[in-house]
Formats: structure tokens, C-alpha cells, sequence
């Protein structure tokens, strides 16, 4: 019989609102505040030596003593170093000393959306030539997901820039090693979720025409009217939405309008959620998944997100927490949880909006739901300071240059779990 999973623990980051130095939203982290130094009797500080005149203990018991503790620091600095060449959530995927221009170079739609990988990301620049470009990004998950929900942007739609360290972009062939290493990948929300699920099919078909649609059940007109942002924003686009992978597989090649998956050996699965309790059909859907496999011991990655669909209402987002991690932790499988916070709201949100669905709202709602999740052992990754300066079609979605982005970090996340 299968052991009962752990659950990842969740990285530590702040509750606090204390300001820091680049940022006006910080994104909360976990610090402790200073311990004072206490007093220990018989112990004299050097400084007590030289007052009195003389420039080293006077006593064999004090000179061990100093000796000792001297051992002891230098064995708690050898320890952390060997811990910090293997933290935990470290890259799982090998890093690629490659230059690449443009991610998006040889995807479908590239000229015709006019999106350039470097138009939405710029990776780190190292400042001395004998600084290794791999330390330039986060080093584990916990570092990761701080930086990605605490960074900022230098100006109105300008390329996102994390708080502290860098996430990586993976090329196709990377994300599909990535994906291999779990049983399914499950994404669990609302419209703001399925636009960064239409993107995560984007990235896997290598189109960004028409990556996140049912190609092959449009029409030639339908096609041409939904391409590139059009995908998601235009309520007879969203209608052909991708929910779940092996559609794809199944009906794309017989199509006269192929754009497969570069890999599909991982199936992934939108499952629209705007309540709590969920409706039954999609508690078996979701079982589906989980049990997919019965005895595979690769992790089932649940990426879950619910804001707008109920007005930021803070107890229907808990309960659909506890709703899932407990249908999760009943199939004893290893099952990390994604909380993924919702959008800041754009300059265009509608006046009547302002109040409820607006940026005070939408960042104690942040704040809060981050806190839920970190008691429920959730993994957390911010959205508010991410698109906080970017352009919004309406005020609460946003177009192909966010949702790529937002889709890149969800799969960093998945990079730094565990694999068994």
C-alpha cells in the first residue's frame, strides 16, 4: 500500500506590510525580528579586556571557551554552505548556457500578434564578467515565488522585472521535461486562471495565433477573427476555449488546421470553479486525474486560483481551498497546491467597479488569501505587483503579453517541485 504523500512544505515569506526599497506593493515575506545578545555570566567581551588593560584573556577556562565557540562557527558556516549548493526546490531542469534572442521566433502568429519574447521578458545581465549566469536566478522555490509575486515594472507595460533574483524562460523542448516529471497538472479557478491555462497551451503548441482555441471546430471566419489577443477577449473566441488537453490530442491532426502539443505524455485540465462546494461532475473530473494512474509516484500539480468570480468574497476562497486540498488528500498522492492571487485591477475597470473589484480590494485581498493559503501548506504566487502597470483591455483582464508571462511562471513553479 502507498504511504500517505507529505505535502510540500510552503516557502516562507512575510505577512507584513512593511515597505521595501523598489517596491510600493511589496509583496509580503516571513522575517523574524533581532534578538538582543544576552549576558552570560563569567564570559568578558574583548572590549571589557582593554578597559582594564590587557589584550587577551587571562583565565584557561575562558581561552577554551572562546576556542570552542570559534570550532562551533566555523562548522555552522561549512554546513550552510553545503546546504545552500542543494536547497531545497532547487532547478530541476539543466540550465541552458544558450543565448536566445527571440523565445517566440519560430511560433505560429509571431509576425502577425507582433509579440517578441523580449517585448515581455529580459533576463538577468550580469555585471562582472566572472559572475556565473545561473546565480542569477532564484535558487530555490521559496526565493522564487517571493521574487515573481514581489518584483515591479520601470514604467507603464514595460517588462516585468522579479524583486531580487530572476525566473527563468523555458524553451518548449525544457517544458516538456518539466511536464514529464508529473502524472497530470490540473489548473482549478476562474476566467483569470483559464486565460493563463489558454496561455500554458500557447506555449505548448508553439502558437500564439490561435494556441489556446478549438481550431478545429471554428469556422475559416471564426479563425480569422480571433486571432492573437482576440483569443481572450471576445466572448465568442473564449467559446472555444481548450479545457483540457486531450481534445487536442484527439481532434487536432484531423484537422486541416493542425497545431499539436511538441509534447502531450503529461495531460493537463482546466477546471472552471466560481463557487464553493464545487459542483459534483467537476469533483469527478478533478478524482479523474488523481487516479489516473494508480500507481505512479509522480506528483499531480494543482495550480488553483478564485477571486472575481465571487466578488473577492474571502470565505468562499477558503472554503474552495479546503474543499480541494481535502478531495486531494484523500487519493494519498502526492499533490502540491498552487494559490495563485488575483490581477490588480487595470485603469480602465469601470467606475461602479471601483469600490468592490478595485486595487484596495484587490490587495487585502491578495494579502489575506496568502496568508490562508500559507496555513493550509499552499505554495503562493502573487499576481497584483505583476500586473499592477500593465495594459488592460477592460480593467480586470489582460491580453496575450501578461497571460504568456503569468503561464512562464506557473511552469517555474512546477520546475522546483519535487519529482517523487
Amino acid at each position: 500500500m502507498l504511504s500517505r504523500p507529505r505535502r510540500l512544505s510552503p516557502p516562507r515569506r512575510a505577512l507584513s506590510s512593511s515597505a521595501t526599497q523598489s517596491m510600493a506593493y511589496p509583496f509580503p515575506r516571513f522575517s523574524s525580528a533581532p534578538q538582543t545578545p544576552q549576558y552570560v555570566k563569567g564570559v568578558e567581551s574583548p572590549s571589557s579586556w582593554q578597559s582594564r588593560g590587557f589584550d587577551k584573556p587571562r583565565s584557561y577556562a575562558t581561552r577554551w571557551l572562546l576556542l570552542s565557540l570559534t570550532a562551533t562557527a566555523i562548522f555552522l558556516v561549512l554546513l550552510a554552505k553545503s546546504l545552500a549548493s542543494h536547497p531545497r526546490g532547487t532547478d530541476r531542469i539543466p540550465f541552458s548556457h544558450s543565448d536566445i534572442d527571440d523565445f517566440f521566433d519560430h511560433f505560429e502568429g509571431r509576425q502577425g500578434c507582433g509579440i517578441a519574447s523580449t517585448d515581455i521578458y529580459i533576463p538577468p545581465v550580469a555585471l562582472h564578467p566572472t559572475t556565473r549566469k545561473h546565480s542569477l536566478y532564484c535558487p530555490n522555490r521559496a526565493k522564487l515565488l517571493e521574487a515573481m509575486s514581489g518584483g515591479g515594472r520601470h514604467g507603464f507595460d514595460t517588462p516585468y522585472f522579479p524583486l531580487g533574483c530572476h525566473f527563468r524562460w523555458f524553451t518548449t523542448p525544457e517544458i516538456c521535461m518539466i511536464l514529464d516529471r508529473f502524472d497530470s497538472v490540473i489548473f482549478l479557478g476562474d476566467n483569470t486562471l483559464r486565460h493563463i491555462y489558454s496561455a500554458f497551451n500557447m506555449l505548448l503548441r508553439e502558437n500564439i495565433a490561435l494556441g489556446g482555441l478549438k481550431e478545429w471546430e471554428m469556422k475559416e471566419s471564426e479563425r480569422e477573427a480571433c486571432r492573437c489577443d482576440n483569443q481572450l477577449s471576445r466572448p465568442e473566441c473564449l467559446a472555444y476555449s481548450i479545457l483540457d488537453s486531450r481534445a487536442v490530442r484527439s481532434n487536432d491532426a484531423s484537422s486541416g488546421h493542425s497545431s499539436p502539443y511538441l509534447c502531450d505524455r503529461t495531460p493537463h485540465v482546466f477546471i472552471p470553479v466560481d463557487r464553493s462546494p464545487a459542483a459534483e461532475d467537476l469533483h469527478t473530473t478533478f478524482n479523474s486525474f488523481l487516479h489516473r494512474e494508480p500507481d505512479s509516484y509522480k506528483p499531480i500539480a494543482v495550480i488553483h486560483s478564485l477571486s472575481l468570480a465571487t466578488s473577492l468574497a474571502w470565505p468562499t476562497a477558503t472554503s474552495s481551498m479546503d474543499e480541494w486540498v481535502t478531495i486531494a488528500d484523500m487519493s494519498q498522492k502526492n499533490v502540491p497546491f498552487l494559490w495563485v492571487g488575483p490581477n490588480a485591477a487595470g485603469h480602465l475597470k469601470p467606475p461602479s467597479q471601483i469600490i468592490s473589484q478595485g486595487n484596495n480590494a484587490l490587495w487585502h485581498y491578495t494579502i489575506e488569501m496568502a496568508k490562508e493559503a500559507e496555513a493550509r501548506q499552499l505554495d503562493t504566487l502573487g499576481m497584483y505587483n505583476f500586473t499592477l502597470q500593465a495594459g488592460s483591455w477592460d480593467g480586470t483582464y489582460y491580453g496575450q503579453e501578461v497571460v504568456l508571462v503569468q503561464a512562464m511562471m506557473v511552469i517555474n513553479w512546477l520546475s522546483r517541485l519535487e519529482s517523487t
